[in-house]
């Protein structure tokens, strides 16, 4: 049988996202908001806020956001950071700068879980600074929580849109339901898998003429080999069928 064809159900809206607004604080080019409205589209985010931004309703800006045209379309602009934030109950500064004025910076772990369990109840606004300067020393008080986007010291400068990304796909990912994770084999099963696998191999002539040393180092090899990747019952069935499929070819072979 080939796939559906039918469209897969979509996933509900994260519950916080709802009371989450992305705020970029005066960008400076228009591809990036462009960017950050696809990025808020792509891990179910609908509010965007610009402060004081650059002239972003242009080609360039539709065309980067693809998609999301909608989300850019409805971003709510500011004149200034003061005039936003009688708006949200919590402000979070994304920053990659630490220092004495900037302390403590929380991590992606610690800040994540603190976020969700503030935007199921009250409005949280995210801030992202400029393209080149980040947001500024005198911005980061009104901040009640900061939080780092760890990056190489070789090269620490991260894209606007790529720091969205990455906080919003932590936010996103930490509210989608868990998907069960592999059931490997019961133990017997896995054995009698063994045991017919080496009954082929014997088949095929492996530890014939003293070459049984060969025949335990390669089933030895098999063990390993499988044991690392924890089979599950229907890769154990599969195998199996291969293996009886060349017992038979061979036995065939040899009428």
């Amino acid at each position: 049988m080939g796939r559906s064809n039918k469209p897969k159900p979509k996933a509900p809206r994260p519950p916080a996202n709802a009371n989450i607004s992305i705020v970029l604080v005066e960008p400076q080019s228009s591809g990036n908001v462009g960017s950050t409205a696809r990025v808020m589209k792509n891990t179910g985010f609908s509010d965007l806020v610009l402060i004081n931004p650059c002239d972003y309703k242009n080609n360039e800006s539709y065309s980067m956001a693809c998609k999301a045209d909608a989300v850019l379309a409805s971003a709510r602009v500011f004149p200034d950071l003061a005039s936003y934030l009688n708006e949200p109950a919590i402000i979070v500064g994304a920053t990659r700068r630490i220092g004495r004025q900037r302390f403590p910076v929380l991590s992606l772990d610690e800040a994540v879980p603190a976020i969700l369990r503030l935007a199921h109840k009250s409005r949280v606004g995210i801030l992202f600074g400029r393209e080149d300067r980040g947001l500024l020393n005198e911005e980061i008080p009104v901040c009640d929580m900061l939080v780092e986007i760890p990056t190489s010291d070789e090269y620490p400068s991260i894209n606007l849109s790529h720091a969205v990304m990455i906080i919003c796909y932590h936010l996103f990912s930490a509210q989608m339901p868990k998907k069960p994770t592999i059931k490997a084999a019961p133990k017997e099963e896995v054995e009698k898998m063994y045991a017919h696998l080496e009954e082929m191999l014997k088949g095929l002539g492996y530890g014939d003429k003293g070459g049984e040393y060969l025949l335990e180092a390669i089933m030895r090899s098999f063990r390993r080999l499988f044991g690392r990747t924890g089979l599950m019952m229907k890769e154990v069935n599969m195998l199996r069928g291969i293996f009886a499929q060349t017992q038979a070819r061979t036995v065939k072979e040899r009428r």
